[in-house]
């Protein structure tokens, strides 16, 4: 619909009263037109190339890289301790004294037996060796008792061939009756003489496996007496390890944790008497929601933060991230490590930490030099123009598209570029193309990029 005759008529009246006001100001102040407003004090750094980061920040639990509980593996009563808590200490410095009078006894006990049981085996290997020296000698009785059995047997055989020989002659009346009777007695001499080697070697083979039985015995005994002699030695080495017991040791190195034992205090086996933690390094455990999973990797650099003013106090990289997920909370645990030299930091302490996914070049700049009109951010950049022939230094608004904040940065994705003279301070009292001069010039950005 067209505006209607009164709208118009109200119209150019609030211009010729505009108008008016504009001629009466221009007439009054002819000096302020002449020379514009003072330039504003500002200070410009130069944009350069700084590191843009992906990251996501966490609340993590620092632990130890090694602790451990220290209990006794024996009952007793505490009766010194040898270490104050706070010490560092190494692996196998003693850290408590448990009372060891009935445990001493045991192994004195112990050591007796296996002293008679090395006695009983000493015994046993020399009858073994005298059994040994038996069966030797009865076997060399045996050889030289066949041997002589032998030849019992040859004079035998020759007494009855000369007894043959006679008995032709006499029976020819070549030899008188009396030879024959001398070779008959022969005969009966040679088997005498072989009757009794015969009966001699069945003695002395009877005597041979009396001594080979007695061998066998005695060294049967021999293997009875290692036996038990093993026993008696593993039944010390068991009253010496319940021995060693009384002396709790630290079996790593680290640093002694709270002692609430006192000396006198009775305890139990699984009692915990103190703690020994590794501090010199330390993992971050922190639980990342599974959409970032295909991002995970190891290596990744994690900085912790302060809590207060959010800046990096010391970096660590990823090194373990967990084959499974936390089906409640949907997420996998990853730990980073990080050095601890300095013992600023504690096992089981809360910490902030950035983890950073993805670094690139591109432009970063103070959070102070954004200024805000709507829902457009805006920076300030300096520029120097020519008029009437002569230079000035003036503010040229520029809009600008932001990414995330890093440290007390914003990162820029476009609207200015590396080489401009961004406006840091005194953006308050700007608007586009006021004339400016030069405060303070600020450092390059490229030296300025570690949030």
């Amino acid at each position: 619909m067209p505006p209607s005759l009164n709208s118009r008529h109200y119209l150019l009246g609030t211009a010729l009263v505009l108008t008016a006001l504009t001629t009466g100001c221009r007439g009054k102040d002819p000096a302020a037109t002449a020379s514009g407003p003072p330039p504003v004090a500002v200070t410009i750094q130069a944009i350069g190339s700084g590191t843009l980061q992906e990251s996501s920040e966490f609340v993590g639990t620092l632990e130890a890289k090694e602790r451990v509980n220290l209990r006794p593996q024996i009952a007793g009563r505490v009766e010194r301790i040898l270490a104050r808590q706070g010490d560092v200490v190494t692996a196998g410095m003693p850290i408590l004294q448990l009372r060891p009078e009935r445990n001493q006894a045991s192994v004195q006990a112990a050591v007796s037996g296996v002293d008679a049981q090395r006695a009983t085996l000493a015994n046993s290997t020399a009858g073994v060796k005298a059994a040994e020296a038996e069966v030797a000698r009865r076997s060399a009785d045996i050889q030289r008792l066949q041997a002589e059995l032998r030849s019992r047997n040859a004079d035998v055989k020759l007494a009855q061939v000369n007894y043959s020989r006679a008995q032709t002659l006499v029976a020819e009346g070549a030899s008188a009756r009396q030879s024959l009777d001398e070779r008959t007695q022969q005969i009966n001499a040679a088997t005498a003489a072989r009757d009794a080697a015969t009966q001699s070697l069945e003695v002395a083979r009877k005597d041979l496996a009396a001594a080979q039985a007695q061998l066998a015995g005695t060294r049967a005994t021999v293997q009875q007496s290692q036996s038990q002699l093993q026993r008696t030695q593993a039944e010390l080495a068991v009253q010496v390890e319940d021995l060693n017991y009384n002396r709790v040791v630290a079996p790593i190195v680290g640093i002694v944790g709270d002692i609430p034992t006192r000396v006198g205090d009775y305890v139990n086996v699984g009692d915990t008497l103190t703690s020994i933690i590794q501090n010199d390094e330390l993992d971050l455990r922190i639980s990342v929601p599974i959409a970032r999973q295909a991002q995970l990797r190891s290596g990744l650099t994690v900085e912790l933060l302060d809590p207060n003013s959010g800046k990096r106090l010391r970096a660590g990289r990823l090194t373990f991230i967990a084959p499974q997920v936390n089906t409640q909370e949907q997420s996998i645990l990853t730990k980073a490590r990080f050095p601890n030299r300095d013992q600023q930091l504690r096992d089981g302490q809360f910490v902030r930490a950035r983890l950073i996914w993805n670094q690139r070049p591109g432009i970063l700049v103070p959070t102070v030099a954004v200024s805000r009109v709507g829902a457009q951010d805006f920076v300030y950049v300096a520029e120097t123009e020519s008029k009437d022939g002569k230079s000035r230094q003036v503010a040229r608004q520029k809009p600008v598209k932001l990414g995330t904040t890093q440290g007390q940065q914003y990162q820029v994705i476009s609207g200015i570029k590396s080489g401009d003279q961004l406006i840091t301070s005194g953006i308050q009292s700007l608007t586009d193309g006021a004339a400016i001069q030069l405060a303070q010039m600020g450092e390059k950005q490229a030296s300025r990029q570690t949030p």
